[in-house]
């Protein structure tokens, strides 16, 4: 992983956290700009998404909104809490 990666990853991560969400079981990874995201994602006790959907769509464009990051690669599975 390129130095760039790395920081560009932490702020993948850093983002999604932001949504208040449980990342316990998410692996972020960014490789030449492309954001790799899989594992689960599941919202807090404090959270309610009513939409997952619109929730990851809400996600993506933020990662979209990093500077460096190119493409996304998401195999993110929802989980109800």
């Amino acid at each position: 992983m390129r130095p760039d990666d790395a920081v560009l990853t932490r702020r993948v991560r850093s983002e999604i956290i932001r949504r208040e969400l449980d990342t316990t079981k998410l692996e972020v990874k960014v490789i030449h700009g492309v954001a790799y995201l899989a594992g689960e994602l599941r919202p807090t006790r404090a959270q309610r998404i009513s939409d997952p959907k619109r929730e990851m769509e809400i996600i993506e464009n933020i990662i979209y909104g990093i500077s460096g990051v190119r493409a996304i690669d998401n195999r993110i599975k929802w989980v109800r809490a």
